[in-house]
């Protein structure tokens, strides 16, 4: 147990100390993507009348166009050595990187509370307990797994890929064959409501770029960024795509069991095997859910370490700060109100609008400014090159937020050009073009300048011509 117990947190990886396989990504991603959420994410197409052929086609879309985003962020792993979430230094600041931070912990936390009522529900029906004890056994068992970090996610989400693939087969095999045994859910297909859930598709890919390179930060330099960039593409597509259709194709014709009882709705789905699919399919959340409180411990340091932290924490800190972050998800997921596919769905949405300006900058200053070449030593200490607060990265981001709002469509708000457009919300796509070429335009010479000549030819995006 004491090596499967991490111990670095925010500073670089040695090259002595990497391991792994660019492949071991694949089953990752798959299964963190793999979950009950995804299937309930899917059934949101039906629950708006997108229709099902209409809402198949949107998720494999919108999938395809927010893992390039997420996948090249992962890409950053291999070659810098650290989290996501501290490379936001170099473009923001010091100081300034604890706006992106704040943003991504609100994140996970607002998924760890969604997954761990999944996982709770399930649990609570299982054991026959009250719905709020299940959440809580859910949660401890996330939290011990989160604890451990690193090695033991991987790990953990390996194993239950292949469970995942037998249990997908299975349950896609019932849903076909339940298809029709009730009326189906009204539909009125539109643009509008296919390009909103395209648009949740890419979010839900989009999202997990605060914290992708955590997962590969460990692989030796030798792997390379295409290797990385294709197995996180193709894993996570895999995971998000099919199980998402598992929940379109199954909300047709039980959309209210799915809204209320997801998880153990689809294990009922196959009566001789339901315990044991119920089961796997809780692990499968627990397993995803782990990144969303590995994902603030990271954040949450970079955020508040005032120079690069030591090499390594205690296990108090790590049981600490993991479990802070716990119990304010376990709360946030008692007390979350009944109507679950709304509240994820308007997350979602939220979500998008406040990270696509984020990544956009990231990417863009990584692959086409910087081209890969960083100061570590300086991303790490308040005293380096990339300053405390990088106010020109801060004007971006709130230029690219405040364009985004005329295009909103969300409950909370419509903007004009939405309303426009026929209530077609192209918000994210301003946010990305905004953000990414506006931080380019007023940052192109940067690099030139700090390292006082051009940089080398290699350092360009990763080639995605081979794995």
């Amino acid at each position: 147990m004491a090596t499967l117990i991490e111990q670095r947190t925010i500073g670089a990886i040695p090259e002595n100390e990497r391991h792994g396989k660019a492949w071991h990504l694949l089953p990752l991603w798959f299964s963190l993507n793999a979950t009950v959420m995804a299937a309930t994410t899917g059934a949101i197409g039906i629950s708006v009348g997108a229709g099902l052929v209409p809402t198949l086609l949107a998720i494999v879309i919108g999938n395809l166009v927010g893992a390039v985003f997420m996948a090249y962020h992962s890409a950053q792993g291999p070659q810098l050595g650290l989290p996501q979430m501290i490379q936001s230094r170099a473009q923001f600041g010091f100081f300034g990187a604890a706006l992106p931070n704040l943003l991504a912990i609100i994140m996970y936390v607002g998924y760890f509370a969604g997954a761990g009522v999944i996982g709770g529900q399930a649990i609570a029906s299982i054991a026959g307990i009250p719905t709020w004890t299940g959440i809580i056994v859910c949660n401890a068992i996330t939290w011990l797994i989160a604890f451990a970090g690193y090695r033991a996610i991987h790990l953990f989400d390996r194993a239950m890929a292949v469970v995942s693939v037998l249990v997908l087969a299975l349950l896609f095999v019932a849903a076909v064959a339940h298809y029709g045994s009730a009326p189906a859910a009204p539909s009125q297909p539109t643009f509008a409501n296919f390009f909103l859930i395209l648009s949740i598709c890419a979010s839900w890919q989009i999202t997990f770029a605060p914290y992708v390179s955590d997962y590969s930060r460990y692989l030796p330099t030798s792997q390379g960024g295409a290797k990385t960039f294709w197995y996180t593409l193709i894993g996570s597509c895999a995971g998000a795509i099919l199980f998402m259709a598992l929940g379109a194709v199954v909300a047709v014709y039980a959309l209210d069991s799915l809204n209320s009882d997801a998880l153990v709705y689809l294990s009922s789905l196959a009566p001789m095997g339901a315990p044991v699919i119920a089961v796997v399919l809780v692990l499968g959340m627990i397993g995803a859910n782990c990144d969303n409180l590995y994902g603030p411990y990271m954040a949450g340091l970079s955020t508040v370490t005032q120079a690069g932290g030591p090499p390594h924490v205690s296990r108090l800190v790590r049981g600490c700060v993991t479990g802070g972050f716990g119990l304010i998800g376990t709360a946030i997921g008692i007390f979350l109100s009944g109507d679950f596919l709304t509240n994820l769905s308007n997350l979602i949405l939220f979500l998008l609008y406040m990270l696509v300006p984020w990544t956009a900058i990231n990417l863009v200053d990584f692959y086409v400014i910087h081209r890969g070449h960083y100061d570590v030593s300086s991303i790490l200490s308040m005293r380096g090159r990339y300053g405390l607060v990088n106010w020109k990265a801060i004007g971006t981001y709130a230029v690219a937020v405040l364009a985004e709002v005329p295009f909103m469509s969300c409950p909370l708000f419509v903007g004009p050009f939405a309303t426009a457009l026929g209530g077609v919300d192209i918000a994210w796509l301003v946010g990305l073009f905004v953000a990414g070429g506006l931080h380019y335009a007023l940052n192109r010479n940067t690099a030139a300048e700090e390292h006082g000549d051009s940089l080398p030819a290699d350092a360009s995006v990763p080639s995605t011509t081979a794995v």
